[in-house]
This record gives structure tokens, C-alpha cells and sequence, in this order.
């Protein structure tokens, strides 16, 4: 699923790298305007996108939460059914999996964040 808040940057930074300069117009203060806007996007954008990546989590978590203790469940009824059991650790499996993209996609986003320049 695309992520809204880089879509935006991505248009804004084409649109202020692209936008047609007026003759005879100084482009410097337009351009130094644009970036000190971007930047400013940037810091806004990033700490949301974090929470995102930390509350997404929670969903796969629970899931293997939740279909672990449906199997121990399984696994003490007699007649134990064990391909029910299968179904619970294959979708436990599908969901630590999940779980590892998300922590994948969120140490990425730590590692291409824009450095903070102090003023």
C-alpha cells in the first residue's frame, strides 16, 4: 500500500524542481524556500510514519497471540484435531513473518530519515 506522506513529498520535491522559472527572476530565494519547506515536511512526516510502523505491528502480534492460544486449546481437547492445529501454526507462521516485514520496513525508514541540521 503506498504511503500518502511520500507520495506528497515525492510530488511537492518534482513540482519545486520542476516548476518553470519566470524571466528574469531570481530562482535562489524560491529554491532555498523550497527545500527549507521540504525539509520542514520531512521532520513533520517522518515521526508519523514511526507511529504508523509501531501501531501496525500490533495486528500481526495479536494474531499469533491469539492462534497460539486457539492451538494449545486444540491441542488439550480429546480427540485432539490436528490439521486444525496445522491451519493455527501455518497462519502463526504467516503472521511472525508479516510482523518481521513491518519491524524490515520500519529499520529503513530509521536508516533513510534526513539527517537534522542544527541552526
Amino acid at each position: 500500500m503506498p504511503d500518502p506522506v511520500q507520495e506528497t513529498s515525492a510530488v511537492t520535491a518534482e513540482w519545486a524542481w520542476s516548476a518553470p522559472e519566470q524571466p528574469g527572476s531570481d530562482s535562489a530565494p524560491r529554491c532555498h524556500e523550497t527545500q527549507t519547506e521540504l525539509a520542514r515536511a520531512n521532520r513533520v512526516a517522518f515521526p508519523e510514519q514511526q507511529w504508523a510502523s509501531i501501531g501496525e505491528i500490533n495486528q500481526p502480534i495479536s494474531a499469533v497471540v491469539m492462534n497460539a492460544e486457539a492451538a494449545l486449546r486444540l491441542l488439550l481437547a480429546q480427540p485432539t484435531d490436528t490439521e486444525a492445529i496445522r491451519r493455527l501454526l501455518a497462519s502463526i507462521v504467516k503472521d511472525a513473518m508479516r510482523t518481521g516485514d513491518i519491524v524490515d520496513r520500519t529499520r529503513a525508514l530509521i536508516r533513510e530519515a534526513p539527517r537534522r541540521w542544527e541552526t
